[in-house]
C-alpha cells in the first residue's frame, strides 16, 4: 500500500481533467480550423520573422509587447516553423490560464474550480489557438497571481511574480492588473518574502530589458505606446457605449461575411455586442461589491480576483469589440462562477438540512453543496448564451465542430509552408486561388526579393493578407508594417512610400477597401503611396481576389 505522502488526489486529478476534457475534445478541430487573415498572420510572419533577423518593433511594426512573438520564435527555432506549432504555444498559453484560474477558485472546492475553469474556457474557446498577446499576458497573470496569493512557500511567491512580470512583457497593458496582485503581498509580507516577490517581479520583466538593449529604447516605446495609443487609437477606436443598431465594428462585418447568415435567434448582432458589453461592466461593478461585502472564506483572494478584472476593463473601453469582450469576459465569467457558487452552496445546505433533518442532516446538507458550482455554471453560460448566441453560442458551436488538419480541410502548401483555409467548397477555391497566386509571385521573383501585400486602397489601410507573408519565405516583406492599420500605416511619416518604391512585387486586394468603422479609418490618408504604385507599377496578373503588379521600367533600366 502508498505512504500517505504517495497517495494520488484523485478528487484534485478529476477536478482538472473535466476542464481538460474539454480542452482536448475540439482539439484536432481547433489545429485544423482556417488562419484567420491579419490577426495570426501577423503573429506567424513577425515570429518567423526574429529568426530572419528582423525584430519586432525595430524591423517590424508590432503593436504589443514582444514576448507572445518572442515565445512563438523560439518554438519555431526547436520545431519547425508552422501553423500547428504556433497553435501548440497558443494552447499553453490557454492551459497556463485555465491551470491559474482554477488554482485561484479551488480555495472554495475542487467542484467550484473545476465549473470556474469551464466557463473560462467556454468564452476563450471560440477564439482558437492563436498565439495572441493578450490571452498569453491573461495566461501568464492568472498563474502568477495563484502563485503570489498561494505563496506562504518563498519560492512559489518568487515564482508567481516572475509570472506576473512575464504577463507584461506579454501584454504590457495588463501593468496595472500586475501591480494590483504584487504590491499588496508586498506590503503585507515579511521582510524574507519581500525579497523573493522583488526578485521574482525584476525576474520576469529582465526580458523587457533584453529587448530594449536589441532594439533601442525608442523604438521600444514607439512600438509599445506610441504607435498603440497614440497614433492607431483615432483608427481603430468604437463608439462608447456601442450601438445595438450598428457595431461599427469591420472585422465582425468582415466575420459575418465569411461565416454567413446567424443560425441562432435572438437580438441582433450589434445588439448582442452592445449587450454583452453592459453585462460585463455591470458583473464587474457586481463583483467589486460582493468582494467588498464577503462574508465567506478567502475574502482577500475574491478581492484580488475582482480587482483584477476590473483591471482589464480598460481593454473593453477602448475597443467595445466581441474579441476584447470575450478576453475579458474569460475571467469575469469564472469568478462570477466563484460569486455564485460559494452563497448559493451555504443556502442549498440549510433549505435541504432543514427539510431533511431528521434524515441525516449533515450528509444531505453536504451533498447539496455539491449542487451550486454546477448550477452556477450553467446560469452564467446559460446566460450568456441566450444574451449572445452568435458571439457566445455560435462561435462555440463552430470552435466545436470545425474540421480537423485531414483531408476535409482546404489547405495551401507553398514553400514547405503549410495554412489551412477552412472546409468546404468556398474554402477550397479560396486555397486553388491563394495556390495559383503564389506561384505568379514565384515566377516573377528570386529569393531575397522585396515583396509588398496591402490593399488597393492604399489611402485606407484598415486590413491586408498579412498571412501571404508566411506563404512567401524566400522574400523579404517590403515595409515594417506588415499588417495594416488605419492612422498608423497611413499617415504622413510612416515610410511606406518610400518602402513601396523599393519593393519588387506588389500584391493588392480590394476586398477591405470599402470597409470602414465610425472613427478615422473611414478618412482618407497620405496620398504619397499610392502615388508611388501609380507611376512605378503595373498590373502583370493575379485572380480575382488578388492582384501582383510589378514595376514597369524592365530589371536594367531600374
Amino acid at each position: 500500500m502508498d505512504s500517505p505522502s504517495r497517495r494520488v488526489p484523485w478528487a484534485e486529478a478529476t477536478s482538472l481533467l473535466v476542464p481538460l476534457v474539454a480542452v482536448l475534445v475540439p482539439l484536432a478541430r481547433m489545429l485544423g480550423t482556417g488562419a484567420t487573415t491579419m490577426e495570426e498572420g501577423n503573429v506567424l510572419v513577425v515570429a518567423s520573422g526574429i529568426l530572419d533577423g528582423r525584430l519586432p518593433h525595430a524591423d517590424v511594426s508590432y503593436l504589443y509587447a514582444p514576448g507572445s512573438v518572442w515565445t512563438v520564435a523560439g518554438a519555431f527555432s526547436v520545431f519547425g516553423t508552422s501553423v500547428v506549432v504556433e497553435r501548440l504555444v497558443g494552447l499553453g498559453y490557454r492551459l497556463l490560464l485555465l491551470w491559474g484560474i482554477h488554482r485561484l477558485a479551488r480555495r472554495w472546492g475542487l467542484s467550484t474550480a473545476a465549473c470556474a475553469t469551464l466557463a473560462a474556457w467556454a468564452v476563450l474557446a471560440p477564439f482558437g489557438l492563436i498565439a495572441y498577446p493578450w490571452v498569453a499576458g491573461l495566461g501568464l497573470l492568472a498563474a502568477g497571481t495563484a502563485l503570489v496569493l498561494d505563496g506562504e512557500d518563498r519560492r512559489t511567491a518568487a515564482v508567481g511574480a516572475s509570472l506576473c512580470g512575464l504577463a507584461a512583457f506579454h501584454q504590457v497593458v495588463l501593468a496595472p492588473a500586475v501591480l494590483l496582485v504584487v504590491v499588496p503581498a508586498f506590503l503585507s509580507a515579511t521582510d524574507e518574502r519581500r525579497a523573493r516577490l522583488g526578485t521574482g517581479l525584476v525576474a520576469g520583466l529582465f526580458p523587457f530589458l533584453l529587448h530594449m538593449v536589441l532594439v533601442g529604447p525608442r523604438a521600444m516605446f514607439e512600438g509599445m505606446v506610441l504607435d498603440p495609443v497614440v497614433r492607431l487609437r483615432v483608427g481603430r477606436s468604437l463608439p462608447l457605449p456601442p450601438d445595438p443598431n450598428d457595431s461599427g465594428n469591420f472585422f465582425a462585418r468582415l466575420d459575418d461575411l465569411v461565416r454567413g447568415p446567424s443560425r441562432f435567434p435572438g437580438l441582433d448582432r450589434p445588439a448582442q455586442v452592445a449587450a454583452l458589453f453592459w453585462l460585463l461592466l455591470a458583473a464587474t461593478v457586481v463583483l467589486l461589491v460582493v468582494a467588498w461585502r464577503w462574508r465567506g472564506s478567502a475574502r482577500s483572494r475574491l478581492t484580488t480576483m475582482a480587482v483584477v478584472g476590473a483591471a482589464l476593463v480598460p481593454m473593453v473601453l477602448q475597443r467595445p469589440s466581441p474579441n476584447h469582450l470575450k478576453f475579458v469576459g474569460a475571467w469575469t465569467a469564472a469568478v462570477c462562477v466563484v460569486a455564485i457558487a460559494e452563497p448559493l452552496g451555504d443556502l442549498l445546505g440549510r433549505l435541504l438540512g432543514r427539510l431533511l433533518d431528521r434524515l441525516a442532516e449533515r450528509r444531505f446538507g453536504r451533498s447539496a453543496r455539491h449542487l451550486a458550482p454546477p448550477m452556477a455554471l450553467a446560469a452564467v453560460l446559460g446566460g450568456l448564451a441566450l444574451l449572445a448566441p452568435h458571439h457566445i453560442g455560435r462561435f462555440t458551436v463552430d470552435a466545436f465542430t470545425d474540421g480537423p488538419l485531414d483531408g476535409s480541410t482546404a489547405t495551401v502548401v507553398h514553400d514547405g509552408r503549410t495554412l489551412p483555409i477552412g472546409r468546404g467548397a468556398h474554402a477550397d477555391a479560396v486555397a486553388d486561388e491563394i495556390d495559383r497566386l503564389v506561384d505568379l509571385v514565384d515566377a516573377l521573383t528570386r529569393p531575397g526579393d522585396r515583396v509588398f501585400v496591402g490593399p488597393a486602397d492604399l489611402t485606407r489601410t484598415n486590413y491586408s493578407d498579412t498571412f501571404l507573408y508566411f506563404l512567401l519565405p524566400d522574400l523579404v516583406p517590403a515595409s515594417r508594417h506588415v499588417a495594416m492599420n488605419p492612422g498608423l500605416t497611413n499617415r504622413p511619416g510612416s515610410g511606406l512610400a518610400a518602402a513601396l518604391a523599393a519593393a519588387d512585387v506588389l500584391i493588392l486586394t480590394d476586398r477591405f477597401d470599402g470597409g470602414s468603422e465610425p472613427n478615422a479609418s473611414a478618412e482618407p490618408g497620405d496620398p504619397a503611396p499610392a502615388a508611388v504604385v501609380a507611376g512605378r507599377f503595373c498590373d502583370v496578373g493575379g485572380t480575382a481576389m488578388w492582384r501582383v503588379l510589378a514595376p514597369c521600367d524592365p530589371p536594367g533600366d531600374r
